[in-house]
């Protein structure tokens, strides 16, 4: 049987990463990257038996999941946010993927449930949302430029039924403090791209772009089935896009003499 592991990046996310390191008891190997944590997340990690390996906190997460799945032995791997669950029909749906020695497959993708404030969402995008995660050690990377980016993987894909779960916004504090955080991460994808400012900026990036990304998801994408979850879920989407480029914006503002 080859061996897996499974890669985490974490910053200050113990009480997330003790979940989800308890749905991966099938994984020979764990390796938690702790970006500079100040709460007790080295230390869970090392109670569930994970190789911890101290990281700057880099706000492009890609370049510490990089070093996570550097930093395995194992044949194949499997990347993880700590606020993600593995299900037990996904963890049997991995191992029989690993274990098959005939499939074609150098990786494998798995749709993704995600859940708003208590309501796991089924349209606007948010399902099946799949998320190409688990390959052989050496036959895929992150490319590190953006910190939305999804891993890319040199040879054929294969694609398992079974769900992760994942905890996007358990609450709507959980949203409060996780937006600065993409806001910032956001800016600095603009400023990596050479984005430009300007009135012509301005109105596609304040005006136009958050609305079409709201109907995108509520209508064309049917999120409006998802209720007032749904509508709030497209609402919070646009409204990060639009925050995302102001804050950019305003650094650029800064930066000018």
């Amino acid at each position: 049987m080859p061996r897996l592991a499974a890669a985490v990046l974490a910053h200050n996310e113990a009480a997330d990463l003790a979940v989800l390191l308890a749905t991966l008891s099938f994984a020979d190997e764990l390796v938690v990257a702790d970006a500079g944590s100040s709460d007790d997340t080295a230390a869970v990690a090392a109670a569930a038996g994970a190789r911890v390996i101290p990281v700057v906190n880099d706000l492009n997460f890609n370049v510490n999941k990089a070093r996570a799945v550097d930093a395995c032995t194992s044949e194949w791997v499997i990347y993880l946010d700590p606020d993600e669950r593995v299900s037990p029909a996904l963890a049997a749906a991995i191992r029989a993927a690993v274990a098959d020695a005939r499939a074609p497959y150098v990786a494998y993708d798995f749709p993704r449930r995600n859940n708003y404030f208590g309501r796991r969402l089924r349209f606007g995008g948010n399902y099946p949302d799949y998320q190409l995660r688990l390959f052989r050690r050496g036959r895929g990377r992150f490319p590190c430029r953006s910190v939305h980016e999804r891993l890319t993987v040199d040879g054929p894909v294969g694609r398992l039924d079974a769900p992760l779960d994942h905890e996007t916004y358990p609450t709507v504090g959980a949203y409060l403090r996780k937006l600065p955080l993409f806001v910032a991460a956001g800016a600095d994808y603009l400023g990596r791209r050479g984005a430009r400012t300007g009135w012509a900026a301005d109105v596609w990036y304040l005006v136009l772009r958050p609305p079409a990304r709201f109907l995108r998801r509520w209508l064309f994408k049917l999120g409006i089935l998802d209720g007032w979850t749904g509508f709030l879920a497209a609402v919070l989407d646009a409204v990060q896009s639009a925050l995302t480029y102001y804050e950019y914006r305003d650094r650029r503002g800064r930066a000018e003499p």
